[in-house]
């Protein structure tokens, strides 16, 4: 893979790093979870452990089966947007190995941490909408999510089937995604390194619990058909959750998509100015969208800030916007998740269109 390098320097990095550390060092406040995430987190994994139990034993009609359903894959979206997501990125607490714990939900909810890591950590957190590089805005040429990326004649309908793909987002993950990623040992241009035989044991022991129970168990119950029935019900209500919720934070007519030098890789900035250009907040006011989307409507603090647990998201934004307003850095906040949806929209059809760059 390509090197890209950043070798912008203006300060913004060093002066937001050190206005932030203020913040709480002055308020004597961990960067890390604090009591209201152990409470989010018990409600979180209690709403889901009853989802199930109601989708496996009182599912007696098919409303009530399909309501089930919807429940257990909010429950998912809950766990990964607010749990495993913190995780993952090490925010959660200080002790890594109870950070690993909690990113390590995202194996029993069907995914891979260890695939995670490096898809979403590394490539997407550095390379935040550079084309081929940010696997994140690569769909095989089926949607175009930047103007860099080459435009094909089906591109002018994405508007409308774009959703609907999102629905298939997590899907292609448990089934394919990771199962490719393992045998070919690559994330695009990426080499992933070789897991360890006990990865590679850990990676097919949990891809086996989570389709034992999520197909194996509720077929003693269900007929084989209303299991896979339901099984889809839940992974399009999640993909299209996960989906539509990520590309608000990236793929919006206001972000930029920065073309690497061809002959250094040099991106003519500043990383921390990168990544606040080519990322949008929204709804920073809703107090219901920051607690269920765990801080992802503050996707500017965190890409900046992803050791940081998403709970201190909103009080740290007022911070990091009067930062870059003294640096003239464009700050992007929609106010409303339904403003961000009409602009990512608008922005697809855009794209749709050969002459859009």
């Amino acid at each position: 893979m390509r090197k890209i390098t950043f070798p912008g320097r203006v300060g913004f990095n060093t002066e937001v790093k050190k206005r932030v550390n203020h913040y709480f060092e002055e308020n004597n406040i961990s960067k890390n979870a604090d009591w209201r995430m152990v409470l989010k987190t018990i409600t979180i994994l209690l709403w889901l452990a009853t989802a199930y139990v109601l989708l496996l034993f009182s599912a007696s009609s098919l409303l009530l089966a399909i309501i089930s359903a919807i429940a257990v894959a909010q429950g998912f979206v809950l766990v990964g947007f607010n749990i495993m997501h913190d995780g993952a990125h090490g925010s959660y607490a200080k002790s890594k190995r109870l950070n690993d714990i909690m990113g390590f939900t995202l194996n029993l909810i069907g995914g891979s941490t260890m695939y995670w890591k490096h898809k979403h950590n590394i490539l997407h957190h550095t390379y935040t909408n550079v084309t081929e590089l940010d696997d994140d805005i690569q769909i095989h040429g089926i949607l175009r999510f930047s103007p860099e990326q080459t435009w094909r004649p089906w591109h002018r309908f994405q508007h409308w089937y774009a959703f609907p793909v999102y629905g298939l987002m997590t899907l292609l993950w448990v089934t394919i995604g990771d199962f490719q990623k393992f045998f070919t040992g690559r994330i695009g241009e990426y080499k992933l390194p070789e897991p360890s035989a006990g990865e590679a044991f850990l990676f097919f022991l949990t891809k086996i619990f989570y389709f034992g129970y999520m197909l194996v168990i509720p077929m003693f119950f269900h007929p084989i058909l209303h299991v896979v029935v339901l099984f889809l019900i839940v992974h399009v209500v999640l993909g299209f959750t996960m989906a539509t919720v990520f590309q608000l934070a990236h793929v919006m007519e206001d972000n930029s998509f920065p073309r690497p030098d061809p002959a250094t890789g040099a991106i003519n900035n500043e990383w921390a100015i990168h990544q606040v250009e080519t990322t949008a907040n929204f709804a920073p006011e809703n107090k219901f969208t920051t607690w269920y989307c765990g801080g992802l409507n503050f996707q500017i603090e965190h890409h900046l800030f992803p050791k940081i647990c998403h709970i201190h998201y909103p009080a740290i934004s007022k911070i990091v916007q009067r930062t870059c307003q003294d640096f003239q850095i464009n700050y992007i906040s929609y106010s409303s998740f339904s403003r961000a949806m009409a602009t990512h929209y608008h922005f697809l059809k855009k794209l749709g269109w050969r002459e859009a760059a």
